[in-house]
């Protein structure tokens, strides 16, 4: 296990490039360590646009922790209770999909989200709508979450098809 000190000092040494002042602590839970960030002012720029800066500086720790230590750094960094914020938002949108699915039969697509969001959004349709069920579809950028009715799942997609031929609607939420 990675000494959390060792994660707190250089996380302390990249925030005080960025930023003026941040208090930073460092906590393990379930061989996760937590690093959580709090800033007055400069919350905005530690998160960035859509959490883009947050993510970055993530990776960014977990490669320095690596190099000094030798061992994966499995790290989730949090500003300002920004995480828990996200994932209630992540689940509201998640609600909306489901709930236009079982008012259309049909499936939803919702676009413009990081691999984590997804991630997020999966699991929370997967534990509240036993009768939906959720999948992702696309590559890269291009990469879309599906909010289907259970069953309608594509089995097996080919490489070569971005996402089930439909003429389904896209759910468009402001993600902001």
């Amino acid at each position: 296990m990675i000494d959390p000190t060792i994660i707190q000092k250089h996380t302390q040494e990249l925030l005080d490039k960025m930023v003026s002042s941040a208090e930073v602590t460092v906590s393990e839970e379930d061989g996760m360590m937590h690093v959580n960030i709090k800033t007055e002012e400069d919350a905005p720029t530690v998160i960035g646009r859509h959490g883009e800066t947050i993510r970055a500086i993530q990776k960014i720790l977990e490669v320095i922790v690596f190099k000094e230590t030798q061992e994966r750094a499995d790290l989730v960094i949090n500003v300002n209770d920004y995480r828990e914020k996200q994932t209630e938002r992540l689940h509201y949108i998640a609600d909306q999909a489901a709930q236009k699915v079982q008012e259309k039969q049909s499936a939803t697509y919702l676009r413009g989200f990081s691999s984590y969001e997804r991630r997020i959004m999966h699991e929370h349709v997967a534990t509240t709508y036993p009768e939906l069920s959720s999948y992702s579809v696309g590559e890269g950028r291009d990469r879309r979450l599906v909010v289907d009715l259970k069953g309608n799942e594509p089995q097996v997609q080919p490489e070569s098809q971005g996402e089930p031929q439909s003429q389904e609607e896209e759910l468009n939420i402001d993600i902001e």
